[in-house]
């Protein structure tokens, strides 16, 4: 049982600017990120470690996909258009970013030994490190996307520039799942950052 699984980024189309008057590109375009971030946690219970390790264990199909935990991040665009006699109109560009994060919570922590806390805390800590790496990543693909979404050319119909919009997206998109995929692989799936669950005793 694996003790991280991470959901692909998905796709929506939603974009976003309104409009200037250079030949070339549109002008004072505004592109205004949309990022909400949703931690969940699910109960377990245990004396120890290796306790909540086999409730988890029993667990985990319904509440985690088979793991321990689970994160999944969604990247959307949005360009709002509008035709014209002479041109598209860039009215409205907007790029939204959903993060979700489960975890579960030792609700009787409290009463376990200072030694079985501590392997917990580890754990918890370095799940959420792994997590904030790829957070960051999605973050940083936000603003990019919306930079690209902003710098998109004029043109005259609206099919070529919403077109011209999701090329940029799918090219953020593919650059943030390459991101994801060296992170696994520099930490060993989290491993190196000590996601990794503890032995018991």
């Amino acid at each position: 049982m694996g003790l991280f699984s991470k959901t692909g980024v998905t796709v929506a189309l939603i974009y976003a600017a309104s409009i200037g008057a250079v030949p070339s590109h549109y002008a004072g375009v505004k592109v205004a990120p949309d990022i909400k971030v949703d931690f969940q946690f699910y109960r377990v219970s245990g004396a120890d470690v290796g306790a909540v390790m086999r409730q988890i264990t029993a667990l985990s199909p319904t509440q985690a996909d088979g793991h321990i935990g689970k994160a999944s991040y969604q990247l959307s665009w949005q360009l709002q258009t509008k035709a014209t006699a002479t041109r598209c109109e860039l009215e409205q560009a907007s790029v939204r970013a959903r993060i979700q994060v489960r975890v579960p919570n030792w609700m009787d922590k409290a009463r376990a030994p200072a030694k079985e806390r501590q392997k917990w805390d580890k754990l918890v800590a370095a799940m959420f490190d792994y997590e904030s790496r790829h957070k960051d990543i999605l973050l940083e693909s936000v603003s990019q996307l919306g930079t690209r979404l902003a710098q998109l050319p004029v043109t005259r119909d609206c099919p070529t520039l919403e077109h011209q919009g999701w090329q940029a997206g799918q090219a953020v998109l593919e650059a943030t799942r390459a991101r994801f995929d060296t992170l696994a692989s520099q930490t060993d799936q989290g491993r190196k950052l000590g996601v990794v669950w503890p032995r018991a005793g």
